[in-house]
């Protein structure tokens, strides 16, 4: 399903409220295969981890959105500048002992 800037940000809010901790705690990061960047990239670990990803309507509207919560509430990531609209998921993970970074 694709949503909307909106949408995903009320839904990255809402997972971080229900699993808490601060907003530097979570990674939030933008890629064309979302679970393959997570999983062997961030050695995030797909049962133990707490991970989630949202496909949005274009590049542009991800960089929005990860813009967002790296600019405004200071979550950890790297801001992407390049992509093409096969890049168009946002994803983001509460960081871990075994997760990089």
């Amino acid at each position: 399903m694709v949503y909307s800037v909106q949408q995903i940000k009320y839904e990255i809010l809402a997972y971080i409220k229900e699993f808490g901790g601060d907003f530097k705690d979570w990674y939030v990061g933008v890629a064309s295969d979302p679970r393959k960047t997570m999983f062997e990239q961030h050695s995030v670990h797909q049962d133990d981890d707490i991970w989630l990803y949202k496909q949005a309507l274009t590049f542009a509207a991800c960089r929005t959105v990860q813009q967002y919560f790296l600019d405004t509430l200071n979550t950890d990531g790297v801001l992407v500048t390049n992509g093409n609209e096969d890049t168009d998921c946002v994803y983001l993970y509460k960081k871990s002992e075994r997760t990089q970074p």
